[in-house]
């Protein structure tokens, strides 16, 4: 056990209006021995802290630290159809692999559509079908290359999903 310092001793003595005080101001005392070194942050800490938190003044989609970032929420709906929206999370030039949210008002039928490359959909919210195949959030369906969707429709809630072509 650490033993205190006499001036220490009589300032808790001194501060304490009872024993049980008495012991967890000595206690507290004593873990002071166990706290940190104060160090001099970084010059550049409070900026690069700032840009961790903060997106805006690098839009809605970037790439930092090797890695793409999309903020949905800063992004624009786009219209494929009546009551079909599109948010493009991200498209690779290259590959053509993209990465969409599709929002579907209720009781609507997806355009068909062949698939050039494998297409993974992840229903996020409400209810879909495809073919004769219920939905429903949290659901996961995929379709390889070479293959059609030509019987996809939301369910009477509407859907959103995300939809992965690669």
């Amino acid at each position: 056990m650490i033993a205190l310092s006499p001036d220490l001793d009589n300032l808790v003595a001194e501060l304490a209006e009872n024993d049980h005080e008495r012991a967890l101001m000595t206690r507290a005392v004593r873990l002071l021995a166990f706290a940190p070194t104060e160090i001099e942050p970084a010059l550049d800490l409070r900026d690069r802290v700032l840009a961790r938190v903060t997106h805006a003044e690098r839009g809605a989609q970037y790439w930092a630290h090797g890695d793409f970032f999309a903020h949905a929420d800063d992004m624009a709906w786009t219209q494929l159809r009546d009551g079909i929206h599109v948010k493009v999370l991200f498209l690779d030039p290259e590959t053509h692999a993209r990465t969409t949210l599709v929002r579907m008002a209720p009781n609507l039928p997806f355009p068909p559509h062949p698939h050039a490359e494998t297409e993974d959909l992840y229903l996020i919210s409400g209810e879909a079908w495809v073919g004769d195949v219920p939905m429903r959030a949290g659901d996961y369906c995929r379709a390889d290359a070479g293959t059609a969707h030509n019987d996809v429709r939301s369910g009477p809630a509407g859907s959103i999903a995300i939809v992965i072509s690669r």
